[in-house]
């Protein structure tokens, strides 16, 4: 290695540091630029940890003050202790181990015999016996059926008229960020419902862990339903939550749901609104292959963008409809 590439090595190196304190400083990653973004216009908070703990400390410093006030305040009296008090001793428990470690008692027991008693027994005629001892030992023989169930098979609908759907999915941006989601939609057909769903994002950089929660609810209407395809629209509000608060804006929202084939549905939907300071836009695209009538096995990719600040990520996971 020569003088250049040594430079060039130690540039590099100093490089990667400078940038993984900044990020431990300033804002830790993705996640502390989308805080900045949502909190633009308000001064930082303590986080919840550190409220606690300074509460903490006050108590403790106002029970210290309270003594020293106490003690100034009659000085020289103390409680003399009573050396003339006597002990005062259970016995119970002394005569609860006598008792456990006493010889054991010998108890006289006396037997009385008693002569056995004779017991006459008249004899039966053999063929009385025979005549009630046979009808109870007959014996039929059984009757098997052979009954042959036919193998179950899966029967899917025609009719795309689900009113319950829930989905479960795990997502990563293969690099820092993983996310888990939770959702469900309470969707009559061609009526009202309602949207709703949570997710938790966390990364972990090189000197830092943070995390957040982000979700929505809302009021849904379907204009459109036909067999194979559903559209519906809303609105509604966002929400924010991590370990400094919470904040919220409103959201509108649309989606829809496309049979493919009879085991294959494509679901999308995309939002646009607001939360806090800044501005969210969120899309979602996902093809779920049925495994049996309710439940069906999805992928697809997430794009979040909050303040600029953007999160691509591909998932997969479980969906249900009912």
């Amino acid at each position: 290695m020569n003088c250049r590439q040594k430079i060039a090595f130690r540039l590099l190196l100093l490089t990667v540091l400078l940038i993984a304190t900044s990020q431990s400083l300033y804002g830790q990653g993705k996640l502390g630029r989308i805080r900045d973004k949502v909190r633009e216009n308000k001064p930082t908070p303590e986080r919840r940890e550190e409220r606690d703990n300074q509460g903490d400390r006050d108590r403790t410093r106002d029970r210290k003050q309270n003594r020293n006030r106490q003690r100034q305040a009659a000085p020289g009296r103390r409680r003399k202790p009573n050396r003339n008090r006597r002990r005062n001793c259970d016995p119970g428990l002394g005569l609860a181990v006598g008792g456990f470690f006493a010889a054991p008692q010998v108890e006289t027991v006396h037997v009385v015999h008693h002569a056995p008693t004779q017991v006459v027994v008249d004899p039966i005629p053999t063929s009385v016996v025979a005549q009630t001892v046979a009808p109870l030992i007959k014996i039929e023989e059984p009757i098997y059926k052979e009954v042959v169930t036919p193998a179950p098979e899966l029967h899917y609908s025609d009719q795309f008229a689900w009113g319950v759907r829930v989905s479960a999915i795990g997502a990563t941006d293969f690099d820092d960020i993983v996310q888990g989601s939770l959702g469900m939609l309470l969707q009559a057909p061609n009526g009202p419902g309602i949207d709703t769903s949570v997710t938790m994002i966390r990364e972990s950089g090189m000197t830092f862990r943070d995390h957040l929660f982000l979700g929505d609810v809302n009021l849904v209407y379907e204009p459109i339903f036909q067999d194979n395809f559903r559209l519906r629209i809303g609105i509604g509000v966002n929400w924010l939550g991590d370990s400094y608060g919470g904040d919220a804006g409103f959201n509108i929202t649309s989606g829809f749901d496309l049979k493919l084939t009879q085991r294959a549905i494509a679901t999308g939907e995309i939002d646009f609104g607001s939360i806090g300071d800044t501005d969210i836009t969120h899309a979602r695209i996902a093809i779920g292959r049925k495994i049996n009538t309710t439940t069906e096995w999805v992928v697809g990719y997430d794009h979040l963008d909050i303040g600029g600040v953007t999160i691509g990520s591909a998932f997969t996971g479980l969906q249900f409809r009912f």
